[in-house]
């Protein structure tokens, strides 16, 4: 019989004098027998080289700019709108920066997260636009070249305009950071605004016209004029601005919508609810408005992540109690606008104050804004009865700062239009927890904000009759009274802004570049206005801190902070 155990020790031996022998032979060769003979590899040297390896770079400052601009929650977005006039944090006295005295401070999250994710941007950007004219890129056109430089000019403009606008004048840094490096120093005001003008006039005379543009999403020379109409007006270059915002509004592929359109247009509603339909912000939808709009594709692998708006913004209406003692409503519905929570709540300058002149406003429909809803908690005596209009509850059932009910604004929730993975029941409408985002794309730019830049730089250049007319193309559209001359300046536009940007503008963008965010807080911020508290606010508020992270860190050289802090 076939001993198994003894051939495979046999084999063994063998197998040990041939790799002794082997080993042996190679000894002297070492350092050449371990050597690599690399077939392909990804390294910082041939990372930029391609059209596609350039493309997918300026793509992610894309999803950077969109992921902190609209989607990032609170570092970012809301941020925008819970720190101005037009709301608050709605969940305690001291939450979020309801009070800048004790909150705005060179430790604050906010402060820096914001700085440091903008910068982010802004160092990958000038990786791109260092490497993108190297010796070894390859581009099947020179225009393919260009546009992506255009693009990256754009974003890293961009970011500096939201840096600028928070803090003031920043550090500049215009080229690739390839070592640590701790002695910036803040560059002036004027300095940041010059080298943030050069970058869009790059991008304005380089991106394509919206007509030949190759994807939806991406940056159009519209959009770099609407921007250089802002930072025009910001440096008192106002025939400048004029000119950039009439490139835009004169445009022949851009006009307000003023029909009803889109996917939903049959159902009742009105044009300006139409503009935030899922589905409607691109110009696939027939949406001639849309200027430059973050992309959101829900359920697609890579398909970006949706804003929790409707999180943050939406009344928690299915936990209020009424004044019987049970809940007015037994779940969150599709009807109602799904799982709002109300981190914060919109102030009254925006619930009551800007459409007390008229009310009749289309933004201020009951399409747009819903002010009442209906108890549908069988269990309640109030069942089928407005919550509102019948006094159903109280503010023991509502909480102190009206977290639980305010009022909805459609544009910030997909009423009746959430995705079937969402739903408990649909016969009830009842709906999950993840019924909390807006699941559509969303504007960073849009033709009517351009049209309001153009009535303020015309109401600066002493044009006061421009400007009406500006504004009233804006009112005419929601069906609003026209404005008369004597009744615009600086307020009335940004009340008009505020009827018709209602969380999309970065209002805090707004009020910092004005430098009225003290005087506009303190009229209307229940926080300081004497309704809830009357918290102190400074001229000084005006501008952000500078992180003190940043400026323990930058040891080589002395990072200024801002006055007051």
């Amino acid at each position: 019989m076939l001993n198994f155990k003894k051939i495979i020790m046999k084999k063994n031996r063998y197998t040990i004098v041939f790799i002794f022998l082997f080993l042996s032979f190679f000894s002297c060769k070492e350092e050449e027998w371990l050597e690599e003979d690399v077939l392909d590899f990804y390294s910082a040297e041939n990372s930029y080289q391609t059209f596609d390896q350039f493309n997918q770079a300026v793509a992610s400052l894309y999803n950077l700019t969109d992921l902190y601009n609209v989607w990032a929650a609170l570092y970012g977005p809301f941020v925008w709108n819970f720190s101005t006039d037009m709301a608050y944090a709605a969940t305690a006295a001291t939450a979020g920066l309801n009070s800048y005295s004790a909150s705005l401070t060179p430790e604050n999250t906010y402060v820096t997260n914001i700085w440091t994710r903008y910068y982010s941007i802004i160092f990958d950007a000038n990786v791109v636009l260092g490497r993108i004219d190297g010796e070894n890129t390859e581009f099947d056109t020179e225009e393919q070249r260009t546009i992506l430089k255009a693009e990256a000019s754009f974003l890293r403009a961009f970011s500096y305009r939201n840096l600028a606008n928070l803090y003031g004048g920043v550090p500049l840094v215009l080229e690739e950071t390839t070592e640590a490096k701790r002695d910036y120093v803040r560059a002036s005001l004027d300095e940041v605004y010059a080298q943030i003008i050069s970058d869009l006039e790059f991008a304005a005379a380089n991106l394509p016209d919206v007509g030949d543009l190759w994807e939806e999403g991406r940056l159009t020379n519209a959009a770099a004029y609407h921007l250089l109409a802002e930072l025009y007006i910001n440096t008192g270059e106002y025939d400048k601005a004029i000119a950039s915002a009439t490139a835009v509004i004169d445009n022949p592929d851009y006009a307000l919508m003023t029909s009803r359109f889109g996917n939903k247009m049959n159902l009742e509603g009105d044009v300006y609810g139409d503009l935030f339909r899922r589905g409607n912000q691109n110009r696939n939808s027939g949406n001639t408005e849309a200027i430059w709009v973050a992309q959101y594709e829900y359920n697609v692998t890579g398909g970006g992540r949706g804003s929790i708006l409707t999180q943050f913004l939406c009344p928690g209406y299915y936990n209020l109690t009424g004044l019987d003692g049970k809940p007015l409503f037994f779940a969150p519905t599709t009807q109602n606008g799904g799982r709002g929570i109300g981190w914060f709540a919109p102030s009254d300058y925006v619930l009551e104050d800007i459409w007390e002149s008229d009310p009749n406003d289309m933004r201020n429909s009951e399409y747009n804004i819903i002010r009442d809803l209906v108890a549908d908690n069988p269990e309640s005596e109030y069942f089928g009865k407005n919550i509102v209009a019948d006094n159903a509850f109280d503010e023991s059932g509502n909480t102190i700062y009206k977290r639980y009910w305010n009022a909805i604004f459609a544009k910030a929730t997909p009423i009746n239009d959430f995705p079937d993975e969402v739903f408990v029941d649909f016969e009830t409408g009842e709906v999950t927890r993840n019924a909390s985002q807006t699941f559509r794309d969303h504007y960073n730019i849009r033709l009517a904000e351009t049209y309001l830049l153009r009535a303020e730089a015309y109401l600066n250049n002493g044009d006061l009759a421009n400007a009406t007319a500006d504004i009233n193309v804006i009112r005419a559209r929601a069906n609003a009274t026209p404005v008369e001359e004597g009744d615009v300046d600086i307020d009335y536009i940004l009340d008009e802004r505020a009827r018709e940007l209602t969380w999309e503008e970065s209002r805090v963008m707004t009020l910092n570049r004005l430098g009225l965010i003290d005087e506009r807080r303190t009229l209307h911020h229940p926080f300081n206005n004497g309704k809830y508290e009357s918290y102190p606010i400074e001229d000084y508020h005006n501008l952000w801190p500078i992180p003190n992270r940043e400026i323990e860190r930058n040891t080589g050289a002395i990072l200024e902070q801002n006055p007051g802090y």
